[in-house]
């Protein structure tokens, strides 16, 4: 695990690339790498997991013509080492970056990454075609964002590395704010900041060293269409496989264990084979927002070392300005505050941890699927048209429905009238990478799979991961997604039956019936709990600090003349509408962020610009 960093410039320097990594030290505290020649300059933060003596990058092939940078990892890399060393291939670590840099001078970046099982951000240069390759996992687990400015090309694992470069000016993308005021975050290529785009999701990028325009491939599409069926026995093998693979490292591993379903399973599994594995839950002072008693009686049933923490709903106001810091990129997603303390205590115990994220995409566990899912009886098909007056419609667009809904289901913050009002200006129509998304979603003619596979390529790539790892991060720690092994999600969104998956009310059904091999009857059989946090409270507090909200929102720097109308819209909203929490919350992380970004910014950029001059001085 590490953050890269890199920049195709006449400015292009060893003290500028030390500078530019320096800025992500959270993300690899224990050294860095680098490479530098002539008009390009790469470089990384270790944290270190795997080969801890010897895997320090670059890696290079080929007679030093591939050198190779990675943030993340490789659970497949010991298979594919042994198939390189079959073809002549010597290798002198044990590190997973090495097998990427010899895979790439065998098969070529799209062979490469379709032969990798992992979660990664790689960067590789390709000195004998002069030529940068940039490749992101299939479900976007490690960010990768990218710049095009002054005649150059950066690359960061954190967004405000490349806003703190001198040939950028930072500005609001008035597209992406549209976004994150329906959605409270920003999806697909775009990013909060006009011009700072990312590499998707199981996507490809190049780009010569002479900065020609860069040229994208998609290696990886979340599978939909009816696969071949899989049977029980073949689902958990393929459940306990990608466990057991992420349990792979030379430091101390732990499980985030909630109580629920998905991480049940995963700390049942990853206790047969580590004994003693540790395992953090997350309690609440209130009884209806707990599920500890289940973390609990789960962790005494699996034998593991067990760490239990309660969130200090007290401490909202401290927290929150913490939280707003460690984000590169907003989002308003109130559990980012218990994520951020979780990870916090558990770095003090381990260096990896194992979550549940995706399983819920995957395997069909959200409440408003229901909506799409088939009812198996006819007096439950009775009971459910009843319930719904009418067919839940299509969505075509992402957040520009008038049935206030994304294509998933999942409900809007704000509708377009509302967004307009603000007088934000934005293009109009469809950006290219959202006609992707509905032409994909348009492939299945299951409503259910259209629901999911909505959620698979923009709720949780760019909420749920975006969270997952910017919290654990901001603590040095790696956080690893087991039910988002390939085979698990072929497995779940495209071999199972729409029945299988969800019946009736009863969510993530084949995963429920093969959880009877790991689980207690009391933990497989409960229903989901969603996670909602008492925000009401925190919100009037917060508002109440700060007084006149308006002029709160319209005195950051930079984005207050684009703010001022978001800082109306909240006070007014709290004032008539209480209830609107997630909106009020994703409003107020919007201008915590944002206070935090240019607080930050000023620092970085003055310690960049002293970098290239120390450069050009050498």
């Amino acid at each position: 695990m590490c953050g890269i960093a890199g920049i195709i410039h006449s400015s292009a320097s060893r003290p500028l690339i030390e500078a530019m990594t320096d800025m992500m030290l959270s993300r690899g505290p224990d050294g860095a790498g680098f490479h530098v020649e002539p008009g390009i300059a790469m470089g990384m933060r270790r944290l270190s997991i795997i080969d801890l003596a010897h895997g320090w990058q670059p890696l290079r092939s080929g007679e030093n013509q591939v050198v190779a940078f990675q943030n993340g990892e490789i659970y497949n890399h010991r298979q594919l080492r042994e198939e390189l060393q079959t073809t002549g291939y010597t290798f002198a670590t044990e590190s997973d970056t090495e097998v990427i840099a010899h895979g790439y001078h065998a098969w070529g970046a799209a062979e490469l990454a379709r032969r990798l099982d992992g979660m990664f951000a790689i960067a590789i240069l390709d000195r004998r075609r002069r030529m940068l390759c940039l490749m992101r996992d299939r479900l976007g687990e490690k960010p990768l964002f990218f710049l095009r400015a002054d005649g150059g090309f950066a690359y960061a694992s954190d967004l405000r590395i490349l806003a703190a470069l001198p040939m950028y000016e930072p500005s609001p993308c008035m597209a992406a704010l549209d976004d994150y005021l329906a959605l409270h975050y920003v999806a697909g290529r775009k990013t909060i900041l006009d011009g700072i785009q990312r590499v998707l999701p199981g996507e490809i990028l190049e780009v010569q060293l002479d900065v020609g325009q860069p040229t994208f491939q998609s290696y990886y599409q979340v599978p939909v269409g009816r696969g071949e069926a899989i049977t029980d026995e073949a689902l958990a093998s393929i459940v306990e496989e990608a466990v057991a693979s992420r349990l792979i490292a030379d430091v101390p591993v732990g499980v985030f264990l909630s109580g629920g379903l998905d991480s049940s399973i995963i700390a049942a599994i990853s206790a047969r084979h580590q004994q003693g594995i540790a395992t953090f839950s997350m309690g609440f002072r209130s009884a209806r927002h707990d599920e500890s008693e289940y973390a609990k009686y789960l962790a005494d049933q699996i034998g593991s070392q067990h760490h239990h923490f309660v969130f200090d709903e007290r401490n909202f106001a401290e927290l929150l300005p913490l939280v707003a810091r460690a984000l590169d990129e907003p989002v308003g997603d109130q559990a980012l505050l218990p994520v951020y303390w979780l990870c916090q205590e558990a770095s003090q115990h381990v260096k990896v941890v194992l979550s549940g994220e995706g399983a819920d995409e995957v395997f069909a566990g959200y409440g408003y699927y229901g909506a799409f899912a088939e009812a198996p009886s006819l007096r439950q098909r009775l009971r459910s048209l009843l319930r719904r007056r009418a067919p839940m419609p299509t969505v075509a667009s992402l957040h520009r429905s008038r049935h206030g809904i994304t294509p998933s289901g999942f409900p809007l913050l704000t509708d377009t009238a509302g967004r307009t009002a603000l007088g934000i200006q934005k293009p109009s129509g469809v950006d290219a990478w959202e006609a992707g998304l509905m032409a994909r979603l348009d492939e299945t003619t299951d409503p259910l799979q259209r629901a999911t596979t909505a959620d698979l390529l923009t709720w949780l790539p760019d909420d749920l991961l975006t969270k997952f790892d910017r919290m654990a991060m901001a603590h040095s720690l790696e956080g690893r997604a087991p039910f988002l092994d390939p085979k698990v999600v072929e497995a779940g969104n495209a071999r199972l039956r729409p029945l299988d998956r969800m019946r009736g009310d009863v969510s993530k059904v084949a995963l429920r019936r093969v959880a009877r091999r790991w689980l207690p009857e009391k933990i497989f059989e409960r229903r989901k709990q969603g996670f909602v946090l008492p925000m009401r409270g925190w919100i009037a507090q917060w508002i109440s600090d700060h007084r006149d909200v308006e002029r709160f929102f319209a005195d950051i720097p930079r984005f207050g003349p684009y703010f001022a109308g978001i800082g109306r819209m909240l006070k007014e909203s709290v004032e008539r509408d209480p209830g609107r929490e997630r909106f009020h919350f994703a409003a107020i992380l919007l201008g915590e962020w944002a206070l935090a970004f240019e607080d930050r910014l000023t620092g970085d950029r003055k310690r960049l610009l002293a970098s290239i001059m120390q450069g050009e001085q050498s």
